[in-house]
């Protein structure tokens, strides 16, 4: 009896042992570990540049005339031409960057493309008598005006969630090419006294004047990052304009530019 009681005793001693060393082990086991601190969030940085890419539409006809003089058989020829351009179609692109607090500058191109019809009337000398002037008129078509206008602005832009708005205005350089009338060809056989106008071929003028604009911008912005978008513009930019044809001719004025409505694509950059 005395060994079994012995035996007991120490077996119970050894238990106590176990679990007195285990139960560090399970509590440094359960005890959580610290949470880590979140990580800051990151600030979008703000777009500098915005691409503009737009189909603009120039909805104002312009109108013009010249007229010239010289002499033929002895007396003057007069030849008065009036030139009707249409309106105008043509791509609108500008990058605009952002330099303090909305503050920037714009670079933008703009080319416009016009039909042009008209009306020429002459008053020509008879060959073979005096004062005795004869008349003839002829429609004219198939003349082309185009305007390339490079535009140089300051610009003022804000945001507002996807709505993104601009300001600009500033100096245009234009070039400008038309078509005006040469001399006229003629149907001129005896006994003259009949004159017809058979061909009003043209000759193409060019000009490089400088004017301003000034215009503004509406956009949205599309999805999360807004990094694309669309929107319109209206821009109205203008420059006198002095074409002569030959050295006879008076200047056709008129101005080059106009009202122009555009829409298209952004990009945010």
């Amino acid at each position: 009896m005395m060994g079994l009681e012995r035996r007991l005793a120490l077996a119970a001693l050894a238990a106590a042992l176990v679990t007195t060393s285990a139960s560090p082990a399970r509590a440094q086991a359960t005890t959580p570990k610290p949470a880590k601190p979140a990580a800051r969030a990151v600030a979008p940085v703000p777009d500098r540049f915005r691409l503009v890419l737009n189909a603009s539409f120039w909805p104002v006809k312009t109108s013009f005339s010249e007229s010239r003089t010289f002499t033929e058989y002895a007396e003057q020829t007069t030849i008065r031409t009036s030139y009707e351009a249409g309106t105008g179609f043509g791509p609108d692109v500008a990058l605009q960057v952002s330099l303090f607090r909305g503050l920037g500058l714009l670079v933008g191109y703009s080319y416009a493309s016009r039909d042009v019809t008209g009306q020429v009337d002459v008053s020509r000398p008879h060959p073979l008598y005096l004062d005795r002037n004869r008349s003839a008129s002829s429609e004219i078509s198939g003349y082309g005006l185009t305007e390339g206008a490079l535009h140089l602005d300051l610009a003022y832009a804000r945001a507002a969630g996807h709505l993104d708005w601009a300001l600009f205005a500033g100096a245009t350089l234009f070039q400008v090419e038309a078509d005006l009338l040469q001399r006229p060809a003629y149907d001129d056989v005896y006994p003259y006294d009949e004159l017809t106008i058979t061909s009003t071929p043209s000759t193409t003028v060019k000009e490089s004047p400088t004017g301003f604009n000034v215009g503004g911008r509406l956009d949205y912005r599309f999805g999360r990052s807004r990094r694309f978008g669309a929107g319109v513009q209206v821009l109205y930019s203008t420059a006198s304009v002095k074409l002569k044809a030959e050295p006879a001719a008076s200047d056709a004025r008129f101005d080059a530019g106009g009202l122009s409505v555009g829409a298209g694509l952004r990009v945010y950059f």
